[in-house]
């Protein structure tokens, strides 16, 4: 029995070793990607472990003061505990700005989750639930929750700016208690401190769902009623107001917020609020093998027959970001493959927010008419370009100085703070920091200049151009600006390709690479 209890010893620590997580650290996960209804999941996770907190906002798409203030903990860091946030539960809602999507209301879908795409997030709600020690939902009501009536916007009718129970206190069916009142009005209390005097306060709001004497027997089909009653965990609903100004709104919404995770024993660092309006800066778009960044307002050529894919799109925000190519796919077209037949655009939004365009313009495919090919005789002789000798300490595998071009080899010209570099096709060179760099072309021993673009893979340039992958004549001050990671060789932002492509065969002819210090 002994062994027998040691053995278990052991595997139970490998168990708990192998769920072990990295800490401190965040980890992001995309469920129903490239859908209207795609699902971001943030779980951040502290420096120390601790209780474990679930905030969600956007159940109900024409509330932007909740989905953003859940948005701004995605980025965070935690001293102690941790968080799962779901800062757009119901993005499809999101981008119409509608409060339910055909007539659905996802906030009442937790008592029978249906067999559908709104059910799936539910149950994905539900399953976070369980692994939570409190549970918010953020949300906006019209005007402001007060005890008594004083105006149609002042009255217990409202649900805006609110602390919201479903009981004062609610006994679980293990004898547990969940003294929810007491732990609203500590946060709230604590909050409206913060508030200056000269906006409202929010007010406590006690639904006592379970009574049937209550005005709101809908919350028994609510996440937070879900919460309490079948999981015995506390769960409230803090609501803002669409009659606040939005970036106070987000700001009043994290007062109670960060009160809630003190009081649950979370330390962390205070948010930023990102109510800043959205500005569509442009896009990569794949045609064929080739990418492209054409920025927002511009125009993208494309034959008829031939497919574009938008991969990746930039803003001054970096979630709720979407594309959708008119009269195709859905409300999210990201990674979608869209054969052009004629002109189109393609929308970019920032949740429900339309912040750019870029148009699709449909042409013609070459005709490509067959040639005579006539062989031709070089009669001069071949030019073999000498290299001035360069101090290339920065090449790092040529220690050797070059001093002429070797017959056949392909070379990259290139400026670096006014200085003639030359790299050979295939090898690598570090770039230190502070450096200015402009590539000049390419060319070999019998060719002194081919006319061929030259592309720094996942740099684009920050002018109003969109960028045709020539970045030939561009000064780039190093490190660059601009870079998109998924372009670096190991996908860990050290070190880029640099590709001379031929465009007329759509093929790289010669390749170095760039290592960023």
């Amino acid at each position: 029995m002994r062994v027998f209890a040691f053995l278990v010893i052991i595997l139970f620590s490998f168990i708990d070793y192998s769920f072990a997580v990295t800490r401190p650290s965040t980890e992001r996960e995309v469920f129903f990607k490239g859908t209207n209804h795609e699902l971001e999941v943030y779980k951040i996770y502290g420096r120390q472990d601790g209780p474990t907190m679930l905030i969600i906002g956007g159940i109900q798409g024409d509330e932007p003061g909740g989905f953003l203030s859940a948005d701004s903990y995605a980025d965070i860091k935690l001293e102690k505990g941790n968080l799962i946030v779901i800062p757009r539960t119901n993005f499809y809602s999101i981008m119409l700005y509608n409060r339910e999507v055909k007539g659905v209301d996802m906030n009442r879908l937790f008592e029978q989750a249906p067999d559908d795409w709104q059910g799936d997030i539910v149950n994905k709600i539900k399953e976070y639930m369980k692994e939570s020690d409190m549970f918010l939902n953020l949300h906006d009501g019209w005007g402001y929750h007060y005890p008594e009536h004083i105006s149609w916007h002042k009255s217990p009718d409202r649900f805006g700016y609110s602390v919201i129970v479903d009981e004062e206190e609610y006994t679980c069916k293990d004898g547990r208690v969940l003294k929810l009142g007491e732990m609203a009005r500590k946060a709230m209390d604590a909050a409206n401190a913060k508030i200056p005097d000269d906006d409202p306060k929010k007010h406590y709001f006690n639904t006592e769902t379970s009574k049937s004497t209550t005005r709101f027997k809908g919350m028994r089909k609510s996440a937070t009623w879900y919460a309490v009653a079948d999981l015995c965990i506390p769960a409230f609903g803090i609501e803002g107001s669409k009659n606040m100004k939005l970036d106070k709104n987000v700001l009043y919404h994290n007062y109670v917020i960060n009160e809630f995770m003190k009081n649950l024993g979370i330390e962390i660092e205070y948010p930023n609020t990102h109510t800043y309006k959205p500005e569509f800066v442009g896009a990569v778009i794949k045609t064929g093998d080739m990418e492209k960044f054409i920025r927002g307002g511009k125009e993208i050529t494309v034959e008829k027959g031939s497919t574009i894919k938008v991969t990746e799109i930039f803003a001054n925000h970096k979630r709720g970001l979407t594309c959708d190519i008119m009269n195709f796919g859905n409300l999210n077209d990201i990674d979608k493959e869209y054969t052009v037949t004629k002109n189109n655009k393609i929308i970019f939004r920032k949740d429900n927010i339309v912040m750019g365009e870029v148009k699709i313009k449909a042409v013609e495919p070459k005709v490509k008419k067959a040639e005579k090919v006539v062989e031709q005789k070089v009669h001069q002789e071949e030019i073999e370009v000498q290299v001035e000798q360069q101090k290339l300490n920065n090449i790092t595998k040529h220690e050797e100085k070059l001093t002429k071009i070797e017959p056949g080899e392909k070379y990259f010209h290139l400026l670096i703070n006014n200085k003639d570099v030359y790299v050979k096709n295939g090898d690598s060179i570090r770039i230190l920091d502070g450096s200015k760099v402009v590539f000049v072309k390419l060319f070999s021993a019998q060719v002194k200049d081919y006319n061929i673009a030259i592309n720094f893979k996942g740099w684009f340039p920050d002018d109003l151009r969109s960028n045709d992958g020539d970045d030939r004549g561009y000064e780039i001050i190093f490190p660059p600006k601009n870079m998109l990671k998924k372009y670096s060789v190991r996908k860990d932002g050290k070190l880029y390709p640099v590709v001379a492509v031929d465009s007329s065969k759509n093929k790289n002819i010669a390749k170095i690479f760039v290592e960023l210090e």
